[in-house]
């Protein structure tokens, strides 16, 4: 592949990521390339990894970290709130709020507790939080897809 691509090529990686969702079908540099006008789309520094590569339902995905939704509160002007935290059929819930100008939305984190203690149920609670955030900030950011 060129290290410049044709408006041809583009319009085709484009259609084989969003029609197939599977990004393994793509070469290296066209997965790099992929990375990098996601990250220019929505305004993240790709040099942060704010996004990596995982397989869900067998296919090779983007999933936004951490790093990615807390960008994103910043460059959108996103507020957080905890609404509710609690535990619900040995499962520990965090629904967040996310408002951004007049939008509002919520979502959940949920994380099973089972028979966890000390550290690793301390770690399970924080999961949850973050797991919520996360989810909120990337529907209200209309970035659903990547969660």
């Amino acid at each position: 592949m060129s290290a410049v691509m044709t408006k041809e090529s583009g319009t085709q990686l484009l259609e084989r990521v969003v029609i197939g969702g599977d990004l393994s079908k793509l070469s290296n540099p066209e997965r790099l390339q992929y990375y990098s006008q996601v990250c220019q789309s929505v305004g993240l520094n790709p040099l942060t990894r704010p996004f990596e590569y995982i397989t869900l339902n067998g296919k090779l995905t983007l999933y936004a970290r951490r790093d990615a939704t807390d960008q994103l509160r910043s460059l959108k002007n996103v507020s957080i709130e905890i609404k509710s935290r609690e535990v619900v059929e040995g499962c520990y819930v965090v629904t967040a709020k996310a408002s951004m100008g007049p939008r509002q939305d919520e979502s959940i984190g949920a994380v099973i507790l089972g028979d966890l203690k000390g550290e690793a149920r301390a770690n399970a609670i924080m999961k949850a939080e973050t797991k919520a955030k996360r989810r909120v900030t990337l529907s209200i950011c209309g970035l659903g897809l990547l969660d």
